[in-house]
């Protein structure tokens, strides 16, 4: 999945390192940066994480994900089955769970969730997840129209039925994503077309949810505050009363606040304080399951060219970029699915190698960077991305003579422009939404909503379909990998670095574990009583 920007300004001095851990105020508000504005709180349409922060706060699903473990625990559901074929899941609903209105939270909040999310006229960017579903796939192209056809039922208001296309051993975690939280469809179709992405159902005074915390207010381009949900049916263990999702600063600004007392979690660190805060004791840093890369637009010349592709992506010293960063060695990417992927053997796929850059590039007919078409390299604001670019248009112009242009744009005008390709190169992010090597390899299928790319190939299609018929863990693993040997030679994306969450988390603040997916339930944080 993607990472974020956001909105708020800055103000705070220079604090003296005497000060740090030391707060001004000691209130019952959690204080929660939020660098990236978000987008939406629109479950079936959020595209990363810094929606996800605010809208798993509000909402809740059938299953929840440990915070530790990450392991799929009830929440909306007490409890499921599994047929023997692995293809049917059958969930029973708690009896005491209630929309904010008041309305009981039944099965069809979850089958009307399906159904918005699989419209086109949504668009949702998790169409992938729902074609897990028997027909879902064939629903959305318009090959069946009758959607009752599709894996999911309402079998009583108290019982869920899935069936799949076929067994995936991961299903329940998949089902702790917010792509499959359930929605009161009345309240929403009160406030306009239940079909539509312009609907403003997600507003303060419209909102209906069934998480922990309801939405109390929002403030554009500074924060949104969220308060305990009364009737959520595990309220008594909800222990922050109200929490601030701070939005609009860059990573320095946050380090500030920090120090001041003003946030009690960042989003981020600046990149040259993270060996300083590791050494202090203070840093929360847990390894990412993500990958940082730039897509291509494949079908702008000259990234139509696979040479281009490749040599810009072969002048690139990531060791360097990982130094930059302050991150140390093993950061590098030179694949696309990063180290740690469950059962998956990573290793790397090509390496930084100037000579064969150049050769590709002049063999493209740009020898020595010669008439190489103006170029830009489009990223959100951050002030670390920004970091990462300088570097990347400094090797390009040093290694092959190709001068690019760096702009920076806010998030929500980010996503629109990269939806819609308008750019040469653009930032990309992804971080697993389930420990599996399919939800990267899955971002270059011709058919997924998130292939900004534009990259087709009939060959890595047929390899991501084969493995996923494919029951043998060995024998799909195998396949996965020859697919992303395949993907890599066409290069349509530039692997930078793997990355790695690194957050300052208040003393005064338990419940809060670094894992893969930088997932932290606000439920389970917790003040330390003084």
């Amino acid at each position: 999945m993607d990472t974020m920007k956001g909105f708020f300004k800055a103000f705070l001095a220079v604090v003296v390192l005497g000060t740090f851990g030391c707060f001004q105020k000691k209130g019952p508000v959690l204080r929660i940066g939020n660098i990236t504005e978000p987008a939406t709180l629109d479950p079936q349409l959020a595209p990363g994480f810094s929606e996800a922060k605010i809208i798993t706060a509000l909402f809740e699903g059938l299953l929840v994900p440990d915070n530790r473990t990450l392991e799929p625990l009830p929440g909306m559901a007490s409890s499921y089955t599994v047929s023997p074929d692995g293809l049917e899941y059958t969930f029973a609903l708690r009896n005491d769970i209630f929309w904010s209105n008041g309305n009981p939270v039944v099965a069809k909040n979850f089958v009307d969730a399906v159904e918005r999310g699989l419209s086109p006229s949504i668009a949702s960017p998790w169409l992938e997840f729902y074609f897990a579903l028997k027909n879902a796939k064939a629903y959305y192209d318009g090959k069946i129209t009758n959607f009752f056809e599709v894996g999911i039922e309402a079998k009583s208001s108290k019982t869920l039925t899935f069936t799949l296309e076929k067994p995936i051993a991961f299903f329940p975690s998949l089902l702790t994503h917010w792509a499959w939280f359930p929605v009161n469809r009345k309240s929403i179709e009160e406030t306009g077309d239940f079909f539509s992405r312009d609907n403003r159902w997600t507003k303060t005074d419209n909102i209906v949810s069934n998480g922990p915390y309801l939405l109390k207010s929002v403030e554009v381009g500074a924060k949104i505050i969220v308060e305990k949900n009364k009737r959520y049916w595990d309220a008594k263990n909800v222990n922050v009363e109200e929490a601030h999702f701070i939005s609009g600063v860059d990573a320095s600004t946050e380090e500030n606040m920090f120090i001041a007392g003003q946030l009690d979690i960042t989003d981020n660190v600046p990149s040259d304080k993270i060996k300083f805060y590791r050494e202090q004791g203070t840093l929360r840093r847990a390894a990412s399951l993500g990958t940082a890369f730039y897509w291509f637009n494949c079908k702008k010349k000259p990234f139509d060219d696979v040479r281009v592709r490749r040599a810009l992506s072969f002048a690139i010293d990531r060791s360097a970029i990982g130094d930059l960063r302050n991150r140390g060695s093993g950061f590098e990417a030179y694949s696309l699915v990063p180290p740690g992927t469950l059962d998956y053997a990573h290793r790397d796929l090509f390496q930084f190698d100037v000579s064969y850059a150049k050769k590709l590039l002049a063999e493209a007919g740009y020898p020595d960077g010669e008439n190489f078409p103006k170029t830009t390299i489009l990223f959100n604001t951050s002030d670390n991305l920004k970091v990462v670019g300088e570097a990347v248009q400094e090797m390009w112009r040093k290694y092959l003579n190709v001068d690019v242009n760096l702009q920076s744009i806010e998030w929500g005008v980010f996503l629109a422009e990269r939806r819609k390709h308008i750019f040469d190169i653009c930032r990309g992010n992804w971080v697993g939404d389930f420990n599996d090597a399919t939800t990267f390899l899955n971002l270059l299928s011709s058919k997924d909503s998130n292939n900004h790319a534009q990259w087709a190939n009939g060959d890595y299609d047929r390899l991501l379909s084969e493995a996923s018929k494919e029951k043998s863990s060995p024998r799909r693993i195998g396949i996965l990998a020859k697919a992303e040997k395949l993907m890599i030679e066409e290069m349509p994306i530039i692997p930078i670095y793997f990355d790695s969450f690194c957050h300052l988390v208040s003393k005064r603040v338990e419940g809060w574990y670094p894992n893969i997916l930088d997932w932290h339930p606000l439920k389970n944080i917790r003040f330390i009583e003084e």
